[in-house]
């Protein structure tokens, strides 16, 4: 019985996600390249953009070892979704997230799912309802499971998506350079995400390091330059954000033998 629900409620979901993309996925749009960053959507106008994040290794240089497809709209009601698809070819990792947060960067409404090679390891649903999140699980180890977990104002879930961990600078308060503490539900205890999505409440500490003009196949940007995790700068993890949406644009510890960069983004037109 488990079984079945656990297939039927994927399901259901990714058949609302396919119905969902098809209807707001207009058609032509244009290459984004410029130095501003993302032009800001005017109120009660659709905007819509998409692009994709490159994985890869320093050595050899520009090998890429996987990808993440993303699609992002702001709606006329302020709110934001990300959805992304990421993929590796080595690994054979692959992870679907719809991720929507309210007009001032509030978490609403989360799926999750993950599968690694031929095996579903786990999908979620994550629901936020005042100051409670609903957490609805579904994993080869840990079975059907259900929280519900008090969540404070300002908040992230850490879905291990590469494009969603420019997202944390949404609970970030105020521009001004310095360390701050975030509440933050991992979906994973793993570094690249490859367990869960059932999870548990963690303490993040973002470090905002101030503007930076940084340079990658999509083009020329202004960024927000974030870190976080190990106090040594090498270990830690740092991220770039750019315009109004956040979107990231690199992403690189430099201890590390990964980097991911923005390949692509196309913004498409507003409409009415």
């Amino acid at each position: 019985m488990r079984k079945h629900t656990y297939i039927g409620f994927s399901l259901i979901v990714f058949m609302i996600f396919a119905i969902s993309a098809t209807a707001q996925t207009p058609a032509g749009g244009e290459t984004s390249e410029q130095k501003d960053g993302l032009k800001s959507a005017p109120t009660n106008k659709l905007q819509y953009m998409h692009g994709r994040l490159s994985y890869r290794k320093k050595v050899p240089e520009g090998f890429e070892r996987g990808r993440e497809d993303w699609w992002l709209t702001y709606n006329r009601d302020g709110s934001r979704t990300m959805r992304t698809l990421a993929m590796t070819d080595d690994s054979k990792f692959v992870r679907d997230v719809i991720y929507t947060i309210d007009a001032n960067g509030r978490p609403l409404r989360i799926y999750d799912q993950i599968q690694v090679d031929n095996q579903l390891v786990g999908s979620g649903y994550f629901q936020v309802t005042g100051d409670t999140m609903t957490v609805v699980t579904d994993g080869i180890d840990t079975g059907h499971t259900v929280q519900e977990i008090p969540v404070p104002e300002r908040f992230h879930v850490m879905t291990h998506a590469v494009m969603l961990d420019g997202w944390p600078a949404w609970a970030y308060q105020g521009d001004e350079l310095g360390t701050q503490t975030i509440s933050t539900y991992s979906t994973s205890p793993t570094w690249n995400g490859t367990t869960g999505p059932l999870g548990y409440m963690i303490k993040q500490h973002p470090t905002f390091l101030g503007t930076e003009e940084i340079t990658v196949p999509a083009g020329t940007f202004q960024t927000r330059h974030y870190s976080w995790g190990d106090p040594d700068p090498e270990r830690a993890l740092h991220v770039w954000v750019t315009g109004e949406h956040n979107i990231l644009v690199q992403y690189n510890t430099p201890a590390s033998a990964m980097v991911y960069v923005l390949e692509s983004l196309t913004v498409e037109p507003q409409t009415d």
